[in-house]
């Protein structure tokens, strides 16, 4: 396989109007086509190799190609790769949700296995609701969330998420349940980055005015991702937030759900980002990271204190797919999760993770560079037009995301830029969410191929 990086080695595209048969995202786009990944990197149909600085779509955690995934998924299918769980119980799914609950925090015992982050999310609202009207509380059915996030692609969790380049024109079609600010430093709406413990309370107490304007009766849960991911990359509330969350949950009745999604599995140096705050939610939602990319997976899991609800109940809970608890996926699920245990990987995001993110802070040498944050392996670079005032870029959006990606192809590293968090349309970031397996000579090249990356951007805005 040719290893070239440089930014003047041919690079093919395809067309989207091209694609053999495929309905791609955006057919007005040219695709780069992607062959091979081993380890951290990834191939081209014409060998050229990037650093995959972003686990494929946060997901490929344990890096690409590994063969005792790949043999554990051969050996599921030829034995068994598909039975309904609706009619019949598995092995692998058994094995690995015993394993997952090792993994969780206390209190966390089982996991309502399915195919994706969106479905997770899903679950966990119908759980929620369900756990409500079985305990006679049938009003209880509003989610609220904050404005800042992104929650998934169905419809329950689209009307969750507060990210409108995802959802408006589909905005018709579901509930728009009602959303909370953000509670994070670098655009807080109170402070300038730097209110502390009594900024995140008084974040949080919003939360609880919202509860309380909706009607504490009809509010079933609050949903947050501890450090959130595409919606507004790498940011986490001030200090004391959800401390605060968790008292105003207890106090009205209200189930706090944590999106784990793209946070959860090691990625920020702990099991769950949620354990970074010492608080204990009542249902956890995970997926990406669950099977390292290697089969669409995802879980629900809520704390024995919700299960207890439904354990007696004639007709269970009243939600579920096709490919719940696959046991092609699940075995391949507790391949990754072993792999996990047995190479140290959350600590080795924690340990590499501090490093990449104190070598980041070089960012703040580009003027268009405003913050750079984020947790263990999980780190975001926001872009503006003017550091001291915040605003966004003049180029924002396509034009100035679309710069940044193709430049990181010609500098050999995959980015993730997004945007439009300040107002719904204007605002730029990227994450830096590199597979677990990373060490801190693999961290040096991705700052130096961002450094690369950046820099002409920079000469590019001027």
């Amino acid at each position: 396989m040719t290893d070239t990086n440089d930014s003047d080695s041919a690079r093919t595209t395809t067309s989207g109007t091209d694609l053999g048969g495929m309905f791609p995202r955006v057919f007005d786009k040219e695709y780069v086509t992607i062959t091979q990944g081993e380890g951290p990197w990834v191939w081209d149909a014409d060998g050229n190799k990037y650093f995959d600085a972003i686990s494929g779509n946060q997901n490929a955690n344990v890096g690409h190609g590994l063969a005792e995934i790949a043999e554990a998924a051969r050996e599921q299918i030829e034995r068994l790769e598909y039975t309904s769980s609706m009619l019949f119980a598995n092995e692998p799914a058994q094995e690995y949700t015993e394993k997952i609950a090792a993994f969780t925090p206390d209190g966390f015992e089982h996991t309502w296995l399915v195919s994706s982050g969106s479905e997770a999310n899903e679950s966990a609202v119908k759980m929620a609701r369900q756990y409500h009207y079985e305990r006679g509380n049938e009003g209880k059915y509003k989610i609220i969330s904050r404005r800042r996030s992104y929650h998934g692609n169905t419809g329950i969790a689209m009307a969750l998420s507060g990210f409108p380049s995802r959802k408006d024109k589909m905005e018709p079609l579901f509930s728009n349940f009602p959303k909370a600010p953000t509670g994070a430093p670098y655009r807080c709406e109170r402070c300038d980055g730097d209110g502390g413990h009594r900024c995140g309370v008084a974040c949080a107490d919003d939360v609880e005015r919202l509860i309380q304007d909706e009607g504490a009766d009809s509010v079933a849960a609050f949903i947050a991702e501890p450090v959130t991911g595409a919606a507004n990359a790498g940011a986490y509330p001030h200090e004391g937030y959800f401390q605060r969350i968790r008292e105003i949950c207890d106090e009205h009745d209200v189930l706090f759900i944590v999106d784990e999604v793209m946070s959860g599995f090691g990625r920020t140096g702990e099991n769950f980002a949620i354990e970074h705050f010492d608080v204990t939610p009542d249902i956890i939602t995970g997926a990406k990271g669950m099977s390292g990319g290697y089969s669409p997976i995802g879980g629900t899991m809520p704390h024995e204190r919700v299960v207890d609800t439904f354990v007696g109940l004639e007709d269970g809970f009243q939600h579920g797919h096709t490919y719940c608890f696959n046991p092609t996926s699940a075995a391949i699920g507790l391949a990754v999760l072993e792999y996990v245990k047995e190479h140290d990987l959350v600590a080795n995001a924690r340990d590499v993770g501090a490093y990449l993110r104190k070598r980041c802070q070089e960012f703040y040498e580009y003027e268009f560079v405003g913050d750079v944050r984020g947790k263990g392996l999980m780190i975001g670079v926001e872009f503006v037009g003017d550091r001291e005032t915040k605003a966004p870029l003049e180029s924002t959006g396509k034009t100035f995301q679309s710069l940044l990606f193709e430049t990181g192809l010609d500098n050999g590293i995959l980015t993730y830029p997004s945007g439009g968090h300040v107002d719904g349309r204007f605002g730029d970031h990227t994450l830096i969410t590199p597979p677990l397996t990373i060490d801190e000579a693999d961290a040096d090249l991705v700052v130096d191929r961002m450094h690369a990356t950046l820099s002409t951007v920079e000469s590019e805005l001027d």
